[in-house]
C-alpha cells in the first residue's frame, strides 16, 4: 500500500491511499481512496473523499462530509486521470472556497495516477 500527505495550505491537507493491485478494479487496477482534511489542533476534520471502492462502476465516486451522501455523477465522461483529477479539483474549490483553487491545483498535480 502507497500512502502519504499533501498540504493543501495551513488548514488542509489531502491524505492518499493507493492498494496493491486488485483484479476486480478493470480500470485503474487497484482501488485507491483520497481524503481532503482539514487540520485541527487536535485532530483532522474530514471535509470530502474520491474513491473507486465500488467495483461496479467504472469512474470513481465522491463523497462530502456535507451532505453525508455519495455524489454518483462525477461528471467525467472519460476516464482520464487528467479529467478526473480537473473534477475533483471543482469539487474541493466548491467545499473549500475560491480563494483555494491555486493551492488545491498544485497539491492535486502532485498525486501519480492509481494506474500500474
Amino acid at each position: 500500500m502507497d500512502r502519504g500527505n499533501i498540504p493543501i495550505s495551513k488548514n488542509y491537507e489531502l491524505e492518499y491511499r493507493y492498494f496493491d493491485r486488485d483484479l476486480n478494479h478493470k480500470y485503474f487496477n487497484r482501488r485507491f481512496e483520497i481524503y481532503v482534511l482539514e487540520k485541527k489542533a487536535l485532530r483532522k476534520n474530514y471535509v470530502l473523499h474520491m474513491d473507486n471502492t465500488d467495483t461496479r462502476q467504472m469512474a470513481p465516486n465522491v463523497f462530502k462530509a456535507s451532505t453525508g451522501r455519495k455524489k454518483y455523477d462525477f461528471g467525467v465522461t472519460t476516464l482520464n486521470w487528467n479529467d478526473i483529477k480537473t473534477k475533483f479539483t471543482d469539487y474541493i474549490v466548491a467545499e473549500l472556497g475560491e480563494q483555494q483553487r491555486e493551492n488545491v491545483k498544485k497539491a492535486i498535480g502532485k498525486l501519480s495516477s492509481p494506474k500500474l
